[in-house]
This record gives C-alpha cells, sequence and structure tokens, in this order.
C-alpha cells in the first residue's frame, strides 16, 4: 500500500482547459434518392422531382435493369434541377447519361457543370430503339460530404475558415462588392471605407445588375463626413446575406479607398 501511494504521489496531473478549442473534419454520408422504381424499360418516362439531401447533384447513378429483351440503341437519362423556391421554378438541364439496358446495374459519376438546386428529375429514353420488355429502377447517390466543425459557430469567428477580401473604390453610384453564388451566404465580417466627399452609404443584397432585383438593406443608411474613416466590425459576423444573393453598396459620395472581409459559404 506504501509503495502504491510513493508512486500515486509522484504522477504528475497536467489540467486541460475547459473551453478546448480545436477543429475536426468528418466525412458525412447522406442516403440516396429513388427517381424511378421498377417503371417499364419499354417508353419513356419521367420521375416526380426528388429532393437532393445534399443540394448538390454531384454523387453516383445507379441504374437496375431486369428481364430486358430486344435490341435496344440510343438510350439516355437525363438529370435536370428544379429548383423549389420562389424565385424560380424552372427546370435546368443538369447532366445526361448514355447507356444500353441489359439485365444487372449499371453506375455512373455524376458531376453536373451547372449550378446547384434542391430537387432532380429524371427522364428514361431511347431515341432509336427501346427494349421490347423489361424494367428500369433509377437512384442517385449523393457524393461524401466534407464537414468542418471549427472553433465558433460564427464563419468570421472561425479560425479554421478562410476569409475573402474585397477592395471598395468607386464613384457615387450602386457598386456590386461581392457576386452571387447558388445555394450560398455571404457572411460581411469586416467593412471600411473612405469617403472623398461628404454623402451617405449603405449594404443591400439582391440579384440581377448591382442587386437590382429583389434589393434589400442590410443596413441603415449612413452619413459619411469629408475624408471619413468609417468601419464596421472586425470579428464576429456584421451583417448576412441570404443564400443565393449578391452584396452591393449604395454610396452617394465617391470612395477613395476601403476594404470589405467576408466568408461566402
Amino acid at each position: 500500500m506504501k509503495k502504491f501511494l510513493a508512486i500515486l504521489a509522484a504522477l504528475t496531473f497536467v489540467a486541460l482547459p475547459l473551453a478546448a478549442q480545436y477543429s475536426s473534419t468528418q466525412y458525412t454520408a447522406f442516403s440516396g434518392v429513388s427517381l424511378l422504381t421498377t417503371v417499364p424499360a419499354t417508353k419513356t418516362v419521367t420521375s416526380a422531382p426528388l429532393r437532393l439531401p445534399t443540394f448538390s447533384g454531384v454523387g453516383t447513378l445507379n441504374v437496375t435493369e431486369a428481364s430486358i429483351t430486344g435490341s435496344p440503341s440510343g438510350c439516355t437519362i437525363a438529370l435536370s434541377y428544379v429548383q423549389n423556391n420562389a424565385l424560380s421554378s424552372a427546370v435546368i438541364a443538369a447532366q445526361t447519361v448514355s447507356f444500353t439496358p441489359s439485365t444487372g446495374v449499371q453506375q455512373f459519376n455524376i458531376n453536373p457543370g451547372t449550378a446547384e438546386g434542391d430537387q432532380y428529375v429524371a427522364t428514361y429514353a431511347c431515341s432509336s430503339t427501346y427494349p421490347t420488355a423489361g424494367t428500369i429502377s433509377v437512384t442517385f447517390s449523393p457524393a461524401l460530404v466534407v464537414v468542418t466543425h471549427g472553433v465558433g459557430g460564427d464563419p468570421c469567428s472561425n479560425s479554421s475558415l478562410p476569409k475573402s477580401n474585397a477592395n471598395v473604390a468607386d464613384s457615387a453610384t450602386t457598386v456590386q462588392l461581392v457576386a452571387l453564388s447558388a445555394g450560398k451566404s455571404i457572411y460581411v465580417c469586416g467593412f471600411t471605407q473612405t469617403a472623398s466627399t461628404a454623402g451617405t452609404y449603405a449594404l443591400e443584397y439582391g440579384t440581377g445588375t448591382t442587386c437590382g432585383t429583389g434589393t434589400t438593406a442590410l443596413t441603415g443608411t449612413t452619413t459619411i463626413a469629408l475624408a471619413t474613416v468609417h468601419n464596421l466590425g472586425w470579428g464576429g459576423t456584421i451583417v448576412t446575406v441570404p443564400a443565393g444573393n449578391a452584396l452591393c453598396l449604395l454610396n452617394t459620395t465617391a470612395v477613395t479607398a476601403g476594404t470589405l472581409t467576408y466568408v461566402q459559404q
């Protein structure tokens, strides 16, 4: 017992900080979606819109054919996006794969070159010859998503997220500072500018040329005096632009110099 107490007394204990900071990366898998289930392979079939778990069309298309007969040719599966929002309900072509139906399973890598969407529609068709019999099923397996857990939930205060910068130098007009990116929000971390004459400025967002469509104010109108430097923030997020919108600056005075710091994700 004495020997055990002596060993215990010799041990050095190091207390870990209660609020230890760290970042980690996880690979997250999402369940696939079934676009077509055991439909006739003898005619054109279009699926209903199915929601994409990752809002991205990148992944694997799995085509299962059963009891196929005949000599089919010119067969394809066309994937299209359908945006489920008030701004657009248009069908946007994403990617088309060509294949020859035969009993078994075929897989295709999908990496659309167009914008992301929240729903997929699949259309099976044969431009030359359909099978004389058989069925076809089509499922989509989204690609693995890399999820990074950094310090803090605020993108601007998260040290693991890279920050972007944009120069602010323009005349007395509305200018786009950050272009929109489908499915991504803009988090303004810092903003500074110096005016060459007295005037006002405000940050706003929207779509179209210089946020001309759906224009919405992010800040109130601020008065700026001659040769005065105005700063907003430098730390956490100041304002957030909703996903799918651009960030613009409305000035009534010329700006000699300025910088915008932001995260777009």
